[in-house]
């Protein structure tokens, strides 16, 4: 973890000293065309594992619920959040922030 952290800060720290270079001004296209190698090879590696494939139905409902639960949580927390915030006082005015 700790190799992880210093890789990042010494990227940090080149893109810091080489902020004025033009080419390093279109790295967002790189990024994202290596995000979607690493994606496609991804799915090869998941493909290739047997034992993956015989419990993916499983593994998928798991993580069908997983995002449910997540999504309907943040939306009370919001909703509750919300309430509590702007909810109308007697008189009729909104309390607001």
């Amino acid at each position: 973890m700790v190799y992880l952290i210093l890789t990042l800060a010494a990227g940090m720290a080149v893109g810091l000293l080489c902020r004025n270079f033009k080419l390093l001004k279109h790295t967002g296209k790189a990024i994202s065309v290596t995000i979607c190698v690493m994606l496609f090879f991804m799915g090869v590696m998941i493909g290739m594992d047997d034992d993956l494939l015989k419990n993916l139905s499983v593994l998928g409902l798991q993580a069908l619920v997983l995002a449910l639960a997540g999504a309907a949580g943040s939306v009370i927390m919001a909703s509750l959040l919300y309430r509590s915030l702007f909810r109308k006082k007697e008189n009729g005015e909104g309390r607001g922030i």
